[in-house]
C-alpha cells in the first residue's frame, strides 16, 4: 500500500481523482491509502467545502452548518458499528475515508439541489426538473455508497445497497427529530 505523503499540488490533485472515480465507481476504498491523518484531512474538507458552499448559497435553511458537523460524526460512528458488527474494524480508515471523499465530491451538488428546491417551491414549471435531478443526485449517492461498502463487506451489492439506504433513512428520521422538518 503506497504511503501518502502530499507534498505538492499534483498529489492533491491525484487525490481529488482518486475520490471521483470512487464516486463514479471506478475504485474503491480498497485504493485508498491506509494512514491516520487522510481520514481527519478527508473529513475536514467535506465540512470546510460544505461551509463555502452553503456560505454561497443564500437561504440556505438555519442550521446548515451544524447539521453538516452532525452528519460527519453520525457517518463516522454508523460505519465504524457497521464494519465493527460485521468484523472488519480494521477497514474502517480506508471505508470511511472513502465515504467522507464521496460526500466530499458531491457536497455541491447536493447542496445547491437542496437551494434549489427550496427556491422553485413557487414555480411549478421547475419544480419537476429540480425534483428529478435531486432522485437522480440520491440515487447516485446510494449506490455509490452501496459500491463502497461491497469492497469493505465483501456482501452483495443489493444488501450493501440496503444498508445504505438504512444509514441514510435513520439519519434522516434522527435529524427530523433532533433539527425539527424543512431540513
Amino acid at each position: 500500500m503506497p504511503q501518502f505523503r502530499p507534498r505538492t499540488s499534483a498529489d492533491l490533485v491525484a487525490l481529488a481523482r482518486l475520490y471521483f472515480a470512487i464516486a463514479i465507481w471506478r475504485r474503491g476504498p480498497q485504493d485508498l491509502p491506509a494512514v491516520g491523518i487522510l481520514l481527519p484531512l478527508t473529513i475536514a474538507a467535506y465540512v470546510l467545502l460544505s461551509a463555502v458552499v452553503g456560505a454561497l448559497l443564500p437561504s440556505l435553511h438555519p442550521g446548515w452548518l451544524l447539521q453538516v458537523a452532525a452528519d460527519a460524526l453520525f457517518m463516522a460512528a454508523w460505519y465504524w458499528l457497521l464494519l465493527a458488527s460485521a468484523h472488519r474494524r480494521e477497514r474502517y480508515l480506508q471505508t470511511a475515508t472513502a465515504l467522507f471523499g464521496l460526500q466530499t465530491v458531491l457536497a455541491a451538488p447536493s447542496m445547491t439541489t437542496i437551494w434549489l428546491m427550496q427556491r422553485v417551491e413557487q414555480q411549478a414549471s421547475l419544480r419537476a426538473p429540480v425534483y428529478i435531478a435531486a432522485l437522480a443526485l440520491a440515487i447516485w449517492t446510494l449506490v455509490a455508497i452501496g459500491h463502497i461498502l461491497r469492497a469493505a463487506l465483501e456482501r452483495p451489492l443489493a444488501l450493501c445497497l440496503v444498508l445504505a439506504l438504512l444509514q441514510m433513512l435513520v439519519e434522516e428520521l434522527l435529524f427530523l427529530r433532533i433539527f425539527g422538518p424543512g431540513q
